[in-house]
């Protein structure tokens, strides 16, 4: 069994696959939780190899190891690279991308095989690009739907508002705070949409995943896949092709 690590800027999602690549165990961590954990979690004792994704930053990686290091077994923490997975990396310093982007993207391709354009919505949002051959032409990074009511009620208490609901032409200050910033989101979506459909000369398939993808699915005008554990389904990928450390 391979267990998998996605450790991201606020939150670590695990998951433990088996040797068919069935997901038989799953679950997320606060990152403030990882340091508080005496030891491995149940479901990773029978793991042969770990595979890691961590953009969280060196504080997290040291709470990641110490939890796996009583299990004596190979661990591989990986970064981008020009092509893997039967994805080509078009950034400019392809290692500059983010791993649990470059995941997310060998997943989405060894499952659809299509033009395709993948939004992960947490703390950031990200929108990247695949061609019809599996190039990752690029994407956008844009603050997530937390980040943006936090830097409006810092900047005005008055914006310090509570939750409001997602409404087309939005009477409240919550409702407008709220539909202002699922609308600035689905927006950067579906300009990607766009400009995919123009380079590729089809209608891309749009996938979603994240914590808020749900939330995000529900201001977007066209049709959307939400893929749970997409970074988790890349890292196994990505392992099986490199092999045992």
């Amino acid at each position: 069994m391979i267990l998998t690590v996605d450790a991201g800027n606020s939150r670590t999602k695990w998951g433990v696959f088996d040797a068919g690549g069935k997901l038989i165990a799953n679950g997320t961590l606060d990152n403030s939780e990882l340091q508080s954990l005496a030891q491995p979690l149940p479901a990773w004792l029978d793991c042969e190899r770990v595979v890691i994704s961590n953009v969280a930053g060196p504080a997290v990686s040291e709470n990641i190891s110490a939890l796996l290091n009583p299990l004596a077994i190979p661990i591989r923490t990986i970064t981008a690279q020009p092509a893997a997975c039967g994805v080509r990396n078009a950034y400019t310093n392809p290692k500059q991308l983010g791993c649990d982007r470059w995941a997310a993207l060998i997943a989405a391709w060894n499952h659809y095989r299509q033009p395709c354009i993948v939004a992960t919505a947490g703390t950031a949002l990200t929108v990247d690009a695949l061609s019809a051959s599996g190039v990752f032409l690029g994407g956008l990074i844009v603050p997530g739907y937390r980040l943006m009511r936090q830097s409006l009620a810092l900047a005005s208490t008055a914006l310090d508002q509570p939750p409001g609901i997602l409404q087309d032409f939005p009477a409240t200050t919550a409702d407008a705070l709220h539909s202002g910033a699922l609308r600035a989101l689905a927006g950067s979506v579906h300009g990607m949409c766009t400009l995919l459909q123009q380079h590729e000369g089809g209608d891309p398939l749009c996938i979603l995943s994240g914590g808020d993808a749900a939330m995000l699915a529900g201001g977007l005008h066209r049709p959307c896949e939400i893929v749970d554990n997409l970074v988790l389904q890349g890292l196994l990928l990505i392992e099986r092709e490199l092999g045992t450390p």
